[in-house]
């Protein structure tokens, strides 16, 4: 996201885990999180939990691992808002072929690999919002669709995101429809059997 602020620097890990969804980077985070809860509880709320020995070492670790956490951070945040470099323009095109002979399960397939890569590519996202609806799940579709909307990236697609909602909305729109007159016509099927089952004597 280009408009990511820096401020997500100041926490170990969370620059990966907000530009890239990365699982490693969600543990770091976490440990980082306990280990500045133990020392500050040890410090000022339960100051016999350990040694003050114990403590001045937590805080100079701690304030070490902070400060180079969010230097290093900082020098790979515009590193981290380019697309990763791994083989993913291969793996688009042979998600698109799939796609187009209608090999839903492998199209899909490959379009969760790549957001294993990178969960803010675009271009994978808007496919696999299409691909849901073509499969029929609408729901699934919509959610990817409400992901689109919350990234900066996604602008250049905002025509084809309004067109693929607008489709959903029709789609939605006719299976209601369908499903009122199905249920109709089985209340009309309905009533003969009803008199059948209960007889005027």
């Amino acid at each position: 996201m280009h408009s990511s602020p820096y401020i997500i620097c100041l926490w170990p890990g969370l620059p990966r885990l907000w530009m890239r969804g990365d699982w490693a980077a969600l543990a770091t985070a976490v440990a980082f999180g306990a280990a500045l809860n133990l020392v500050l509880v040890s410090s000022f709320v339960w100051p016999e939990l350990l040694p003050p020995s114990f403590n001045l070492i937590g805080w100079l670790v701690v304030g070490t691992v902070w400060l180079a956490s969010a230097f290093q951070a900082y020098r790979s945040l515009p590193h981290l808002r380019e697309p990763p470099r791994v083989d993913d323009r291969g793996l688009f095109i042979q998600a698109q072929a799939e796609y187009l002979r209608g090999h839903w399960f492998e199209a899909e397939t490959l379009l969760r690999q790549l957001l294993r890569h990178c969960s803010r590519d675009v271009d994978v996202l808007l496919m696999l919002a299409t691909l849901y609806r073509r499969t029929k799940r609408y729901n699934e579709a919509t959610k990817q669709l409400d992901r689109l909307d919350r990234l900066d990236e996604a602008r250049k697609w905002r025509t084809e995101i309004a067109q693929e909602r607008d489709t959903l909305k029709r789609l939605a729109a006719s299976t209601n429809d369908t499903g009122r007159e199905n249920a109709g016509t089985d209340t009309r099927m309905d009533a003969p059997t009803k008199a059948l089952d209960n007889p005027v004597h």
